[in-house]
């Protein structure tokens, strides 16, 4: 077999490395074709992230600052439960006397506003939150934070609703009634009476609790929400 001869190949090794070819092509093209496909939807999980991340941070900033008020307003409710409790002259308390009880003869109430969450949680998008440690916060915001600031929140309002409220009225209007107005005088003495004192007492009790939640609460929302803007600067 002279040169030539051995350099022609066999028609059999022509069409298998053809075939070879277009199947490199084929799978190099069908490679392609999922890298950019995979590409554009991660592009897409991360703008619709980003959109509910917007969306989340307005309602921290909302809950922040119902927070801020909640606890100023909750540490007024308490300083007129001390005054009730803790006056020693009847003149200490005589011409605020109506203010301080219906301070005392209120709740603290606190309504996050849940609207990024409750879309996330309904699109099931949570995978799409790729940042672990934010993920866990995020979802510990708002399934055990939230849910225990307001079950603190319900305490008082019950203990204020079913006890507190109900004692005071025995004694006279927690709320002003010009049918039946009772004088500063008469307030003042059955603000003496243990069973009432105590109740004030226990009353004030839960408030602080409650204001301690409010307090917790905001610095997880200062926190969760120094994780957003993270997120939204990449």
């Amino acid at each position: 077999m002279n040169m030539e001869e051995r350099n022609v190949k066999h028609p059999f090794k022509i069409i298998l490395e053809k075939y070879i070819s277009e199947i490199l092509v084929i799978f190099i093209g069908i490679s392609i074709s999922f890298f950019f496909d995979e590409w554009r939807e991660n592009r897409k999980d991360d703008e619709t992230v980003k959109k509910h991340f917007t969306v989340l941070r307005t309602n921290l900033i909302q809950d922040t600052l119902k927070l801020t008020v909640m606890i100023n307003h909750g540490r007024k409710l308490v300083n007129s439960i001390n005054k009730l409790t803790y006056f020693k002259l009847d003149s200490d308390i005589k011409d605020s006397i109506s203010f301080h009880i219906d301070n005392a003869g209120s709740y603290l109430v606190f309504k996050p506003n849940q609207m990024a969450y409750e879309e996330i949680r309904q699109t099931a998008h949570t995978n799409l939150i790729k940042n672990d440690s934010l993920k866990t916060l995020f979802l510990s915001y708002y399934t055990s934070t939230i849910p225990y600031c307001i079950e603190w929140c319900k305490i008082d309002e019950t203990h204020t609703m079913t006890q507190l409220i109900p004692e005071m009225s025995s004694y006279f209007p927690v709320v002003i009634d010009s049918l039946n107005l009772v004088s500063s005088q008469e307030k003042i003495k059955a603000l003496r009476i243990k069973k009432l004192r105590n109740l004030l007492l226990a009353n004030a009790v839960y408030k602080k609790e409650t204001i301690n939640t409010f307090i917790f609460t905001k610095k997880t929302t200062i926190n969760l929400l120094k994780k957003i803007d993270d997120e939204l600067k990449k």
